[in-house]
Formats: C-alpha cells, structure tokens, sequence
C-alpha cells in the first residue's frame, strides 16, 4: 500500500527535497540539506514516499566499514516530514524501515512525538511561546530572574545585534576549556560558518558600558522557532544575572512576532531548571536507540 524508497544523498532531487522540507507541518532547519551535509560531511541518505511528498533523513556513520545510524551535534530532532498529516500505517512503515539499520542515536521530532509515538526514549525541549506582550511574557519569569532583570537594568548594559565569529571563539577557548575534550572545534567551526552563510540565524552580543564585551550567542531561525544552538559567556567579568538580563532583552525585541524560543532543553538539571525560570514549557521528542543491533555488532 505505502511504497518506500531509499534515496542516497548523492542521487537526492535537491530541489524536491528542499521543497518538500520547505512545506512541511513539522519544519526543522536541522533537517535541510545543507545544514545535514555539514554536520555529516554527505554521510546522510533519505526515505521517501511519492515525489517526496514524506520524507525522513537517516545520517550515517561508518565505522570499522559498518554503517550506523548516528544523531549529529547541533541537530536536535529529525524524524519524519510531511505537508500534510499522514496515516499511522504510514508513520509505522518509515519507523520499521529505521529500525532496519544499526542505530546508535536516532531523534524524531515532536510532532512525531505527539502524534505517532515512535518507540524510543521521551527527552525534554524547552519552548517558550514570544506570541503576546513581552509584559506577559515576563509575568511568567521566576522572582530570582526579575531581581537579576532589576540588577542589571542599573549597569547601563548594551546589547547589539551582532555575532562576532572571532569573538565567541575567544570566549569559548577562555572561559570553556572543558569543551575542548567534548566537541569537534573544526566541526563547530565549520558548521557556524555555514549557518551564517545561511543567512537563517540571528546573533546577538553584550557590552557592558565599557563596551566590553560580556556574552555572545547565536540562533538559527527554524520559521516560527528561534533556536539558541550557541552561546559564551565572559565569566570573568560578567556582572551577576548578565545571562538572564541578555535572555530578558531577546525575548522583549522577538515578543509579539508570531514566534517561539527554542532553548533545546538539557538533561543538566541546573540549565533546565533556568529555562524554565523563564517560563519555558516541556515538550518531548523521541530518541531511539536499536540496542540489540548495536550488541550484536560489538560481539563480532
């Protein structure tokens, strides 16, 4: 009845693809095919139903010349993309064909989530809805932010609409030496440079009346979700709440344009507990691991 095919990347409609993720109910820029190419290097291949009116993105890692399937940094949620929404039978028949291979980390997204409950483990999102007044926003806000937000108004604090390339680096090697042995610094490098090419982000940069610069951080604009991928800090001479004052400024410029916040939650418990200080909701989406395939594979 639904008749799948296997799309490698190197023989994927561009076009129609783009298109097809363009017009989906369940957009996500993670799952453009320039943002997938970068973070996979072209090791990524694609389902599809009809002229690629369903599509979901399977990216690939080889190792020892077996194929995984691997979830990439910086790319939160993938799963299955639709202009309209489709039947269960549907749903189940691109879910099978992902189970097929070796999975180590596989995410769909939280529409997938909600309405097709894949199998796999439920993770947290942290949207916060900038759909009203940033007044009413704001009544949301926890009473320590509110006295952060008072504190701060009173340092004469600068906020500019910019990323500095150079300066997040500068900020990250100073005060975020613990990443260096975590992250791919040529990858994070690599894939900002291409989100900035993109054109699909917004940065912002805090001085202090010095104009000393105190944290930087970059989004990536998913249509109605603004998505924070990256932010640093100046630890060291940052005023107390500087975070949560820049966070305040950001959400008042984006309130009332039709847009969510998208914090990309975090299972560290104190960054969860900040979002939602802010008034940010939970919302789930599915990660899937295929662990008898990835048992079998170490027994060989």
């Amino acid at each position: 009845m639904f008749q799948l095919q296997k799309i490698k990347r190197k023989d994927l409609d561009i076009k129609k693809y783009s298109k097809a993720i363009e017009k989906a109910l369940n957009y996500r820029i993670y799952a453009e095919y320039w943002y997938l190419d970068v973070l996979t290097d072209e090791k990524w291949e694609c389902w599809i139903c009809g002229d690629y009116e369903v599509i979901m993105p399977i990216p690939l890692q080889y190792k020892f010349g077996i194929k995984f399937v691997l979830q990439p940094f910086y790319c939160q949620q993938l799963g299955v993309f639709y202009q309209n929404e489709i039947p269960d039978g549907l749903f189940k028949k691109f879910e099978e064909k992902l189970h097929q291979y070796k999975v180590r980390v596989y995410h769909f997204n939280e529409e997938n989530t909600e309405r097709y409950r894949p199998k796999g483990e439920k993770r947290v999102n942290h949207l916060l809805s900038l759909q009203r007044d940033y007044e009413e926003i704001q009544k949301k806000f926890r009473k320590d932010r509110l006295k952060d937000i008072r504190r701060n108004n009173k340092l004469n604090l600068i906020l500019k609409e910019e990323f500095d390339f150079d300066l997040f680096f500068e900020l990250r090697r100073k005060e975020y030496t613990e990443l260096e042995s975590i992250s791919d610094l040529n990858l994070t490098k690599k894939f900002i440079k291409a989100l900035l090419d993109s054109g699909k982000y917004l940065g912002y940069t805090l001085y202090n009346e010095q104009e000393q610069p105190l944290a930087s951080c970059l989004f990536s604009q998913s249509k109605s979700r603004v998505i924070l991928q990256f932010s640093a800090r100046n630890k060291s001479i940052e005023p107390r709440g500087a975070a949560t004052f820049m966070r305040s400024f950001i959400i008042e410029k984006l309130s009332n344009q039709g847009l969510f916040l998208d914090f990309e939650g975090s299972s560290i418990p104190g960054i969860a507990d900040f979002n939602e200080s802010l008034g940010a909701e939970k919302h789930y989406f599915t990660r899937f691991i295929n662990v008898d395939s990835i048992k079998s594979f170490f027994k060989i």
